[in-house]
């Protein structure tokens, strides 16, 4: 199976804090698929909290999110909202 790929920007105010990089791990199990996002700093498996946590994304901040598997276009449209969705002050 060939990766899908999709640029996004993070629009989320918190960037990506604790809670976003539990739900991408959750996403990455539950679609049962590959998931990982890859940016200057390099790429990381999003099964991993703490090496996405490790990526310090920021606002503003552009990766490519990359999914292999049989439900990789519903899985990159939840990483999507999940990266653009504006959390509570």
């Amino acid at each position: 199976m060939k990766w899908q790929e999709r640029r996004i920007q993070v629009d989320n105010r918190c960037g990506v804090h604790g809670r976003v990089a539990a739900r991408l791990a959750e996403l990455a199990r539950e679609g049962d698929v590959s998931l990982q996002i890859v940016c200057t700093s390099g790429t990381v498996d999003c099964a991993s909290i703490l090496e996405v946590l490790s990526m310090a994304l920021v606002r503003g901040t552009e990766v490519t999110v990359r999914v292999r598997g049989s439900r990789a276009e519903a899985v990159l449209d939840a990483v999507q909202e999940l990266l653009t969705r504006q959390d509570d002050p």
